[in-house]
């Protein structure tokens, strides 16, 4: 009995060393090929290095573990300026509504309105920050003196919201047609009452909506074309087409949001099948050369099936583009963070300690690197320790939206890093973003 336990405790002893020579062995490979991110030095120099992980995608996918980290944003536009300048990317896309960011591109584009305003247009708190403005002047100044086909384009993906797609179609058809369009499709200016709470008469109101107004909408506006370029641009004619489908897409995703938990599992899930839609529309509708960087929270890029089973946009992504998709997510030790209080309902700044035991988020800061990239694709290939870590579950922090200082375990999920992404940026410690004013 006693050798049988003095062999057990050997054993444990093996195996925990074992353990801690595996995290060793890892830290060791992280501290070789993590790339430092400096974002107040405002340098590229050091992202050169990444040229050969990015040079063949053509699209990135970055994330957040939270909507409201300065230190995510910043890291994102340093990100993208190092793609338009070294690597030709010209797209950006974000996690907004897609005819809303029309007013953003005009002032990227064109120089039309204010960054301010076109800011506050796409709704919501967690893109009306500092960071955010930055970048969009920078666009714009970018853009300044460059011919059309050199310049960057801002676009949304998102369809939650239907007001200003209504607002473009019908301004659109009425000059084409005003007598025609009030007798058959003034309809259209009550998309939005279906919406809320699910029940069957809201749903018999989406499905009488959709096929006598929608669908006949689109068919003659294709029947139309053109006239409409008569009148309009290509691109415009284009884009106004796209509404349409924005505004059937916000039709059958909105009317079942919050009926339970299984119809907002199937809401979540359609969300993110038309925010891919979207960006697969962009892509071909600028052509097979281009490339794009998307800005979203980390649920949404990454590439597994995702939470609840539900397919996220990056799992539409990844199966459609194979290894042009790169999803970099972002992952945290400790540090502030601005969101919604789930029990006030209000903005206000949070602040973590560090991150729990056994976590992503512990383990980096072992590093002792305030900010750095990993390329995880990388080390799963060619470091045997370095897979073994990226492909065991472990617990990561992530947050949306709100939060309440009493979710212990509800800001973590625990899977395998490698499952959700290609790479990965970490920050030790963390600030909230600063909302404009």
């Amino acid at each position: 009995m006693k050798l049988n336990l003095i062999a057990a405790f050997l054993i444990f002893l093996l195996k925990g060393n074992t353990c801690f020579g595996q995290q060793d062995n890892v830290l060791a490979y992280l501290k070789t090929n993590a790339v430092s991110i400096d974002t107040h030095a405002d340098s590229l120099q050091g992202l050169s290095a990444l040229n050969e992980v990015f040079k063949d995608r053509r699209i990135i996918g970055m994330g957040e573990a939270t909507h409201g980290t300065q230190e995510f944003q910043a890291d994102k536009f340093l990100f993208f300026k190092y793609l338009v300048t070294q690597l030709n990317y010209k797209l950006f896309g974000i996690e907004a509504n897609f005819t809303e960011c029309r007013e953003v591109n005009d002032y990227v584009f064109y120089g039309k309105g204010d960054a301010k305003t076109a800011i506050d247009g796409m709704y919501f708190w967690t893109w009306n920050t500092t960071e955010v403005l930055k970048m969009v002047e920078w666009m714009r100044s970018y853009n300044t003196n460059k011919p059309d086909n050199q310049k960057i384009k801002f676009y949304g993906f998102d369809m939650q919201y239907d007001v200003c797609a209504i607002q473009q179609v019908t301004q659109k058809l009425k000059k084409l047609d005003s007598v025609y369009f009030n007798a058959n499709y003034s309809q259209l200016a009550h998309v939005d009452t279906v919406k809320g709470l699910y029940s069957p008469s809201v749903k018999m109101r989406r499905d009488s909506l959709l096929s006598t107004l929608i669908v006949p909408l689109k068919t003659y506006v294709n029947s139309q074309e053109n006239n409409l370029l008569k009148i309009y641009s290509k691109e415009e004619v284009a884009y106004t087409k796209q509404d349409i489908r924005l505004l059937e897409q916000y039709l059958d995703e909105n009317w079942s949001a919050e009926k339970n938990l299984k119809v907002s599992r199937l809401a979540s899930k359609k969300r993110d099948k038309y925010m891919a839609e979207n960006i697969e529309w962009i892509l071909e509708h600028e052509g097979p050369e281009s490339k794009m960087m998307l800005w979203a929270h980390n649920y949404h890029v990454s590439k597994n099936e995702g939470i609840n089973t539900n397919k996220t946009m990056g799992s539409y992504l990844k199966k459609l583009y194979k290894d042009q998709y790169y999803v970099i997510g972002f992952d945290f030790n400790k540090g502030s963070f601005r969101a919604v209080d789930a029990q006030t309902r209000k903005l206000k700044n949070f602040t973590v300690s560090e991150a729990k035991a056994n976590s992503s988020g512990l383990f980096f800061a072992g590093l002792n690197m305030p900010e750095f990239f990993i390329d995880i694709e990388k080390a799963v290939k060619t470091n045997s320790p370095a897979k073994k870590f990226f492909a065991r579950k472990i617990a990561q922090r992530s947050l949306g939206s709100t939060f309440n200082t009493d979710w212990k375990n509800g800001s973590y999920i625990i899977d395998p890093l490698y499952d959700y992404y290609d790479g990965l940026i970490f920050v030790n410690e963390t600030t909230a973003t600063m909302p404009l004013k």
